[in-house]
């Protein structure tokens, strides 16, 4: 009985000293558990950030000029023809019964669709 106490003790104490040391923090505690798992956060981030930036496709052109105004669902074609200027693909569409028209700007990548006079559509390619 007296060595279970003594152990016990021995062990409460460890555990304390450790504690006082260490100042374990629950994050702390996280990220030494699985850091062995996904290894150091620097090269987390860091595979994270190629990833990312493997996946970004640019919105412009390198070294275009680029309208800060933005075209959005609702707006009339001459308001996106301002910004976009003339598109070098007119297209008429017919989709569920429904007239549209599709814009396609080859070198900014962006193809609009119109019904009604409206913007409906708007892709990044």
């Amino acid at each position: 009985m007296k060595a279970r106490t003594g152990v016990i003790l021995i062990v409460v104490g460890g555990v304390a000293y450790w504690i006082y040391r260490d100042q374990p923090t629950v994050s702390g505690l996280v990220e030494g558990l699985t850091r062995p798992l996904m290894g150091s956060k620097a090269a987390v981030k860091e595979s994270e950030h190629r990833r990312v930036m493997s996946e970004a496709v640019p919105a412009a052109p390198e070294g275009e000029q680029v309208s800060t105004q933005t075209i959005r669902e609702g707006m009339k074609a001459d308001e996106v023809r301002e910004i976009l200027g003339k598109p070098e693909k007119i297209e008429p569409l017919e989709e569920d019964g429904r007239s549209r028209v599709r814009w396609t700007y080859l070198r900014t990548g962006r193809v609009v669709v119109f019904e009604s006079g409206r913007v409906v559509s708007i892709a990044i390619r």
